[in-house]
């Protein structure tokens, strides 16, 4: 199960595309994406009001995603994390021995997530208002907190420069080094004050800092 998250506008769909799949990612890895799904359905829908569109494509995704936990499909899902709806998936997977992959893609200062948002927007992409782009920034942080500390892979990178690839600023692998019981890790730290705080708080809950 992979997880790519953060806030509006950080470029999750790009880097997942023109990076992850690229260098990461299994081959033809399944991915769902609510944005996605939405713009297939205002394809054919012009008049049903883009909340109500967001909402169905919403409830599609996360059904998907429990069917293919139940089916030991593998998957990635893309999402701003910005509530804990994941958190039963995540459980759900970890008992039936899914391995979570979380790759977070963030910016700072937080009002650079609204001002991306409205870059995309004059590119074709879906408008969020400047202040909801901010709520769920912070809420995706928090949420941050939980989705690390249960991942057996974490991958964090900052995408507030412009051009060129996000810069891998944490890193954290349970599985790579078992001979004295320690985590594999990394931290580049001072790059993003935000993603600095919410790894210590979520490592220093699991006593691992």
């Amino acid at each position: 199960m992979w997880i790519v998250a953060g806030p509006n506008g950080a470029g999750k769909s790009t880097f997942t595309e023109e990076f992850l799949r690229e260098n990461i990612l299994p081959p033809d890895l399944l991915k769902l994406n609510a944005d996605d799904v939405t713009a297939g359905y205002r394809k054919t829908d012009q008049t049903t009001p883009q909340d109500e569109l967001n909402l169905r494509a919403a409830r599609v995704v996360d059904q998907k995603v429990t069917d293919l936990i139940l089916a030991g499909t593998s998957f990635l899902v893309e999402t701003v994390l910005s509530s804990g709806k994941y958190q039963a998936s995540v459980s759900l997977a970890q008992q039936r021995e899914f391995q979570l992959n979380l790759v977070y893609v963030s910016v700072f200062p937080p009002e650079l997530s609204p001002k991306r948002v409205t870059e995309c927007v004059q590119k074709g992409g879906h408008a969020v208002a400047w202040d909801k782009a901010i709520e769920r920034y912070h809420r995706s942080r928090q949420e941050l907190l939980w989705f690390a500390g249960q991942a057996n892979r974490v991958l964090i990178f900052d995408n507030s420069p412009e051009g060129g690839l996000p810069d891998l600023i944490f890193f954290n692998d349970r599985e790579l080094d078992v001979s004295d019981h320690r985590d594999v890790r990394f931290h580049k730290s001072g790059v993003n004050s935000v993603v600095d705080a919410a790894v210590n708080e979520a490592f220093y809950r699991l006593g691992l800092i």
